[in-house]
């Protein structure tokens, strides 16, 4: 059921601002949003200068349809002009005009949601609809009549008010974009902020793999020199083996052989030994057998054991542990491994006749223990690598460093099992090391 409720003549180009204004004021009769109201004025308002400027006359009907909620607000333009040429284009969006005709009939057919056009030689009539806001309850056409009639008159100087009209809307959707601009601001600094957290994620990943790689090096180095290791020994012992078949070997060679088998049996159970510490310290499966120790003791028992290799390459040992008893509580026997790795590595990486000088001091609640050798020294690529598992200097041509590259490992993992630390540091190449490994002391600890 269509029931109209207002019809306008458009003559001039003050009818046209008229149709305008009272499409407004009917949309917002309507319960229509603002924005709704400025597109209905508008599209009302293209097409009734359409009517102007290429009819010369017409008349703009306002109707509702519908005899329940939602309703429908139709709207119709007339004309008797010479109807529309082209229409066919324009709808397309195909026509291209330098006076702009036809861009008010692809605005209404984009702006509103009912359209129709017919065009002849006779004339031309469009109808555009809008349904009404949800919210909107039921109106009469009656009542939509006595509304109207309260309109106030239109101001004597109507183009005046509607460009004032105009610049409000205006006003609002300035305001409206720069709301908008405003969340997006908002939006894109948070894009922003999660671009970074994945950037910061994508170079932890880099990082990540580049550690796993050289991990896989490390691993990869660690067996080849695993591999270097046992061949030695073992080709030792099997030569020595077949030594000692022949019928006629004299006691004084099969000492001598025997001897020999020892001591690649040794080395080998070193090796293994190694690798079985390192592989309980890594599980967490090391148990200390923590009591009182006294560490000028620890060093005496590390000196002993390395003194054989020390002598071989003709090493000096300087000792410096001062005359206060530095008491911590810890595994004697894995504080002496702990030194005793480290001054291996001393012996091992400095050249014959070298200097390898102990210190033990009190710091604080600390004690302090340095190794320093004025020996081979530690590369800067090297050093923030050194304490993790088989890695170890570059070994020279003949392998007399030798080595696993699981003692620095060990030491760090034991000494933290002790709530201690262990750092290392050097000059450069050629220039020496220095290890300073720091215990917690007993008496601080008790009182």
């Amino acid at each position: 059921m269509i029931e109209k409720i207002l019809t306008l003549g458009v003559v001039t180009e003050f009818d046209v601002i008229a149709a305008r204004q009272r499409a407004r004021q009917i949309a917002a009769a309507c319960g229509f949003a603002v924005l709704d109201q400025a597109r209905i004025s508008t599209v009302v308002s293209e097409l009734a200068r359409n009517i102007f400027n290429y009819a010369g006359s017409g008349a703009v009907s306002f109707a509702v349809d519908g005899a329940a909620a939602p309703q429908q607000l139709l709207i119709t333009l007339e004309d008797q002009g010479a109807g529309i040429a082209d229409l066919e284009k324009i709808l397309s969006g195909n026509y291209r005009s330098t006076s702009g005709m036809g861009m008010g009939i692809l605005s209404a057919q984009r702006l509103m949601e009912h359209f129709e056009i017919a065009s002849s030689a006779a004339g031309t009539r469009i109808t555009v609809g809008k349904r009404f806001p949800p919210q909107a309850t039921f109106t009469s056409a009656g009542a939509f009549r006595s509304i109207i009639e309260q309109f106030a008159p239109l101001p004597h100087q109507a183009a005046l008010s509607e460009a004032r009209q105009q610049n409000r809307e205006l006003t609002d959707a300035l305001s409206a974009l720069q709301a908008q601009q405003d969340e997006l601001l908002l939006v894109t600094a948070r894009l922003e902020e999660r671009n970074r957290n994945i950037e910061a994620l994508n170079d932890l990943l880099d990082d990540k793999a580049v550690a796993l790689q050289q991990a896989d090096r490390s691993k990869d180095e660690f067996l080849a020199t695993l591999s270097h290791e046992l061949r030695g020994p073992l080709s030792a012992a099997g030569m020595a083996a077949k030594l000692l078949q022949p019928a006629g070997v004299t006691p004084e060679r099969a000492n001598q052989m025997g001897e020999l088998i020892s001591r690649q049996v040794a080395h080998m159970s070193r090796l293994v030994e190694d690798l079985l510490d390192v592989s309980r310290v890594s599980r967490g499966l090391v148990q200390l057998d923590m009591a009182q120790v006294e560490l000028a003791e620890v060093v005496a028992a590390a000196v002993e054991q390395v003194q054989s290799a020390a002598g071989l390459k003709q090493h000096r040992i300087e000792q410096q542990l001062g005359r206060d008893s530095l008491l911590v509580l810890g595994d004697r026997t894995r504080l002496v491994q702990v030194l005793s790795n480290l001054l291996g590595n001393a012996i091992r990486y400095t050249h014959g006749g070298g200097l390898i000088c102990i210190v033990l001091e009190k710091r604080g609640p600390f004690a302090l223990l340095r190794v320093s050798d004025n020996g081979r020294g530690i590369s800067a690529e090297l050093m923030p690598r050194l304490f993790d598992l088989y890695v170890q200097a570059e070994l020279s041509s003949d392998r007399t460093a030798g080595g696993l590259g699981l003692g620095l490992a060990l030491v760090k993992s034991l000494v933290e099992a002790h709530e201690g630390t262990v750092t290392a540091y050097s000059a450069g190449e050629g220039k020496g090391s220095a290890f300073t490994v720091q215990l917690p002391l007993y008496v601080e600890r008790r009182e």
